[in-house]
C-alpha cells in the first residue's frame, strides 16, 4: 500500500499544483476587485445622488417617495445658485484655504525637518505636544477661540479662519512630512556639508527637491481640509466673509423649507475645484503617497 501511494504521488500531474495556485490567485484578485468596487460605490453614491438631485425640479426633490432619476432634467437649480452670492463665497474660500495652506506648509516643513533630522532636548515631548493639538474635538475649541479672536478684533474677517486653520493643520502636516524627510538618505546632506554647503543650503537644495511629491501631497490634504471646514466658518465669519460650506446652506434656505435642488447644485459646484486640483496634480499626489510607504 505504501509503494502504491508513493507511485501515485510520483505520477501526479505537474500542472495540478500550478492550476490550483493560479485559481487561488484569480479568486483573491476577484475578491480584491469586488471589495474595491464596493468601496467606490459607497464613496461616490452620495455625490451621484447630489448630482441627480441638482437636475430635478423642486417638486421632484420633495416628492414622496423620492424619484431615483429626474423625470425632466433641468439646470434651474444651478442658475438659481449662480444668481446668489456664490461667487463671493468662492473667493472667500480660495483666499482662506490658500493662505492657511501656505502658512501651514512653511511651518510644517521646517518643523518636520527639525523633528526628523535634528537632535535637541525634549524632542519627543515637544512632538507629543504638537500632535496633542489634534486630539481635542473642534466643538471644545469654538468658544475659547471665539473669545481670543474677539479680543483681537478679528471676528468677521478672513484672518479669523486663516489663523486657526494654519494652527490646526500643523500636526497632520508635520507627521506626514516627517515620514518623507526620514526617507531621504542622510549621506546626501553629509556630502553637501563636506563640500562646504551650509545646513540650510543642503535643506533647500538637496532635501526639498527630493521631497516635492510629499510636499504636494501634504499641501493637497491640508487644502481640502480647509476648503471643507464648516464649524469655524459658521461661528467666526459674517455675511461678507462666509465661505462656501456656510454659503451653500445660506443659498438653499428659504422662508419655510430647504431647496434641496439648489443645495445639491451648489455642493456640486463646490466640489469642482477640488476635482480639478486632484486631476491636475494626480501624478505628484500618487507618487507622493507611494513614496511615503517605501523603506530603505
Amino acid at each position: 500500500m505504501a509503494m502504491q501511494s508513493g507511485r501515485a504521488a510520483a505520477f501526479k500531474p505537474r500542472g495540478a499544483g500550478r492550476g490550483q495556485s493560479l485559481l487561488g490567485r484569480l479568486s483573491r484578485r476577484t475578491l480584491l476587485y469586488l471589495t474595491l468596487a464596493v468601496i467606490l460605490v459607497v464613496q461616490f453614491l452620495p455625490l451621484l445622488w447630489a448630482l441627480l438631485t441638482s437636475l430635478m425640479t423642486p417638486q421632484e426633490t420633495t416628492a414622496i417617495p423620492a424619484p431615483l432619476l429626474p423625470a425632466h432634467p433641468t439646470l434651474s437649480s444651478y442658475r438659481e445658485a449662480l444668481q446668489g452670492d456664490i461667487g463671493r463665497y468662492y473667493l472667500n474660500s480660495v483666499i482662506a484655504s490658500l493662505a492657511s495652506t501656505l502658512i501651514t506648509m512653511v511651518l510644517a516643513t521646517l518643523a518636520a525637518y527639525a523633528f526628523a533630522r535634528l537632535r535637541f532636548r525634549w524632542k519627543r515631548l515637544l512632538l507629543l505636544f504638537v500632535v496633542s493639538i489634534s486630539l481635542f474635538p473642534p466643538f471644545s475649541q469654538v468658544i475659547p477661540l471665539y473669545v481670543l479672536l474677539q479680543g483681537m478684533h478679528l471676528i468677521g474677517t478672513l484672518l479669523a479662519l486663516i489663523l486657526p486653520y494654519s494652527v490646526f493643520g500643523l500636526p497632520l502636516a508635520i507627521l506626514i512630512l516627517m515620514a518623507f524627510f526620514q526617507e531621504v538618505p542622510l549621506e546626501f546632506e553629509e556630502a553637501a556639508t563636506l563640500d562646504g554647503m551650509s545646513r540650510l543650503g543642503a535643506f533647500l537644495r538637496i532635501v526639498l527637491p527630493m521631497t516635492i511629491p510629499g510636499l504636494f501631497t501634504t499641501a493637497v490634504i491640508v487644502f481640502v481640509g480647509d476648503w471643507n471646514e464648516y464649524l469655524f466658518a459658521l461661528n467666526y465669519t459674517t455675511t461678507a466673509t462666509y465661505t462656501l460650506p456656510v454659503g451653500i446652506v445660506i443659498l438653499s434656505q428659504t422662508e419655510f423649507t430647504t431647496n434641496f435642488g439648489v443645495l445639491s447644485a451648489a455642493m456640486i459646484m463646490s466640489v469642482v475645484p477640488l476635482v480639478a486640483l486632484i486631476l491636475l496634480l494626480e501624478r505628484r499626489i500618487v507618487s507622493g503617497l507611494t513614496a511615503g510607504g517605501l523603506k530603505g
